[in-house]
């Protein structure tokens, strides 16, 4: 499935410069004005996966592929946004059709990096866009309800949320039932998508990152039209982490942090750490929570002659959403796949891994046949029969 996270904020909090750090190459114009970004950006970055490396080599695959995130960068959002301003409903109809929303709030200090308000305020900067995504939501509820199709089950879950977007509350706090999502599946609210906020702080910060991690928290539980229960929060240092993408190896990365930050990364466990931290890592993995995605694997198993890819896949079990049986992923892999199957061979990575190949976990009783109804867990290693 693809997973898409809109990145948003106002203008000249990093957005783009972290749209950068995230893809380890200069995709995006940064620059220090408003709007320097108008079409949106697109990059598919790779998911952080502790198995495919090894699943692959385990296979002798020729090719590996990580399951990706496609992130989008749009233009930083004005005041007025939702009623068009800044070309405000362009973007915002860009973000409509994200899955989640990384919101990037500027805490750093630079008086050389223009602010569209003239002082950082990480809290008040927040609720503006908060705000637009909100009134955005609003109108577009209001136009839906006007429709002559708007009926049944629709008609009262958007009536039951205007009353909460007038008072407010964003659709993902009001708590909506399986059924009320899917009749308003296709209506790609704003205030429904779960937020990542993203603090983008100076280097200082980012150096001392577990008091800055805290003023994040802190700083998230008072932004209001927030939700700490569904939303997350981290912290990222947009600047450093796009010029650390420009190197060439992990060696000259760590000896460029290094340097920058006055740290020492001579341990292996100390590097590791460092790794896990920076955007391209944890943004990933922290939307994987949010949105309560994981991962399956093919390619193991599968005769040399038939395959040598060892492929990674995202599977979602969203509220409205059922979970994913092993003939709907066949499906999902191929048509024929799913018409001829007969049964899925099912191992979790880590016992597969426990192993010279598949084999000998097979051998080793750790590979079980599982029928057309069963659910497919995180990590399973699947192989279909057809």
């Amino acid at each position: 499935m693809k997973i898409k996270v809109g990145i948003l904020g106002l203008p000249n909090v990093g957005k783009s410069t972290l749209f950068n750090a995230l893809s380890q190459r200069s995709l995006a114009h940064a620059a220090n004005f408003p709007f320097c970004t108008i079409d949106p950006n697109v990059a598919p970055i790779p998911v952080p996966d502790p198995y495919l490396s090894c699943l692959g080599e385990l296979s002798s695959s020729s090719v590996t592929k990580p399951a990706v995130i496609e992130w989008i960068d749009v233009a930083g959002l004005a005041k007025g946004a939702h009623r068009g301003e800044g070309l405000g409903n362009r973007f915002l109809a860009t973000l409509r059709e994200c899955d989640a929303l990384c919101h990037v709030v500027r805490t750093f200090p630079d008086p050389n990096v223009v602010h569209v308000d003239g002082k950082v305020e990480p809290v008040s900067d927040a609720e503006s866009i908060n705000l637009e995504l909100l009134y955005a939501d609003l109108a577009h509820v209001q136009r839906r309800l006007k429709k002559k199709t708007c009926v049944d089950m629709e008609q009262k879950t958007l009536m039951h949320i205007l009353k909460g977007l007038e008072t407010g509350i964003p659709a993902r706090s009001q708590s909506l039932s399986n059924e009320q999502l899917q009749s308003i599946k296709s209506m790609g609210l704003l205030t429904l998508k779960p937020v990542l906020y993203t603090f983008n702080v100076d280097e200082v910060d980012f150096c001392y990152r577990k008091q800055a991690m805290e003023d994040a928290r802190v700083t998230m539980e008072s932004i209001q039209y927030c939700d700490p229960n569904i939303d997350k929060y981290t912290i990222v240092s947009a600047k450093i982490e796009a010029e650390l993408g420009l190197k060439d190896s992990n060696e000259e990365k760590m000896e460029y942090l290094a340097s920058k930050l006055d740290m020492d990364f001579d341990c292996d466990d100390e590097r590791e750490k460092m790794e896990k931290c920076l955007c391209y890592n944890i943004l990933p993995s922290m939307v994987m929570e949010l949105l309560k995605i994981y991962v399956v694997y093919t390619g193991p198993g599968v005769p040399p002659e038939r395959s040598r890819t060892t492929k990674a896949y995202l599977l979602s079990q969203p509220r409205q959403r059922q979970s994913i049986t092993a003939i709907q992923f066949a499906g999902r892999l191929h048509g024929d796949i799913q018409k001829g199957f007969v049964n899925a061979e099912v191992v979790s990575a880590t016992d597969l891994m426990l192993h010279n190949n598949y084999v000998a976990a097979k051998q080793a009783g750790f590979v079980r046949t599982e029928g057309a109804d069963y659910i497919l867990t995180d990590n399973d290693v699947v192989l279909i029969k057809w």
